[in-house]
């Protein structure tokens, strides 16, 4: 074989291993990446929650980045929860099995979070600070009436500072 089919063939292996999506591996190891990425919003809006708190904002280095992760992150929340990945996975989750037994109000949050996430979004990029701290607050309302319902307790327990 000449080395550009080589290279194709490489190149077709890499673009077919690239593919393999979140909900393809076995339930187990979809848990902690679901963790990671929801930590990363959780961190984002912690991020501008500092920023309102400084009382100087630092829109470019902070809001706009973090308010871009929480919108990007929240596009992809109702996909991280497939059947099989719950405690039943026999994984440390806090996703309580009311999740998969209540679908229709879990989506109905996770579209919600979409739609304050990208406002949120849409609020930092027009640099809007009366906006970005009432709409932090939506937001905030938004991920808590999600984890008193699908969210163990025992997350609190386990993280607290």
């Amino acid at each position: 074989m000449s080395a550009s089919g080589i290279c194709r063939l490489a190149a077709a292996a890499l673009v077919l291993s690239c593919s393999v999506s979140f909900a393809d591996a076995p339930p187990a190891a979809q848990i902690k990446p679901r963790q990671d990425k929801l930590r990363d919003m959780g961190g984002a809006l912690k991020a501008i929650t500092d920023e309102i708190k400084k009382g100087r904002i630092d829109w470019d280095n902070a809001v706009i980045p973090n308010a871009q992760t929480v919108k990007d992150r929240s596009g992809y929340l109702l996909n991280w929860f497939p059947k099989g990945t719950g405690p039943e996975a026999h994984v440390k989750t806090y996703a309580l099995p009311v999740i998969w037994q209540k679908p229709d109000d879990f989506t109905r949050l996770g579209k919600q979070l979409q739609a304050d996430a990208a406002k949120l979004n849409q609020i930092a990029q027009a640099k809007d600070e009366a906006g970005l701290k009432a709409q932090v607050q939506t937001i905030g309302k938004t991920c808590k009436a999600c984890h008193d319902t699908y969210r163990s307790p025992d997350y609190e327990k386990d993280n607290e500072e």
